[in-house]
């Protein structure tokens, strides 16, 4: 027979595991929304970088140095003064065979955003690229289409940055 006292702890014990049970659900569902919120904010911070010139350019420059041909194609046009008779699939065959070392060696290449002129739909991003802890200033012309900022590829660009 059981006593009283030893029913009521029985019972507050029963009780106990049950409120631990109930809030490990809530403790994962708390950690699941933060991580959602971080990543959503992170996203919400690259997309807005891509509206600024600065932020356009740098993804460029990484695509065409590392042969990233649809960002390569995205946020560029081609200057009025290049003309390029080439495919779009030829165009990315000849960006990727251009860039295999740099994708090899992508450890020793680093870029770092410069100075940044905007007038009005126009600009001139400064960044610097390191390969093997040799920098290069690469001056990149940007220009608003559309809403969006794309780079200008030009000669000069391609010939410093290795885009075909």
């Amino acid at each position: 027979m059981t006593t009283l006292q030893a029913r009521w702890s029985e019972a507050e014990a029963v009780a106990r595991r049950r409120t631990k049970a109930g809030r490990q659900p809530l403790i994962l569902l708390a950690l699941f929304n933060v991580l959602v919120l971080g990543i959503g904010v992170t996203a919400s911070v690259d997309l807005r970088r891509l509206n600024t010139p600065g932020g356009t350019s740098l993804r460029w420059v990484q695509s065409a140095v590392f042969g990233n041909c649809e960002d390569y194609l995205a946020y560029s046009v081609p200057d009025a003064s290049v003309s390029d008779a080439r495919s779009r699939s030829q165009l990315c065959r000849d960006l990727r065979a251009a860039t295999a070392a740099a994708r090899a060696d992508s450890s020793t290449i680093g870029l770092r955003l410069g100075r940044v002129v905007r007038s009005g739909n126009r600009a001139e991003v400064k960044i610097t690229l390191l390969r093997s802890g040799t920098p290069t200033v690469v001056s990149v012309r940007t220009t608003r289409l559309g809403g969006h900022w794309r780079v200008v590829r030009d000669r000069v660009t391609c010939t410093v940055v290795g885009c075909p």
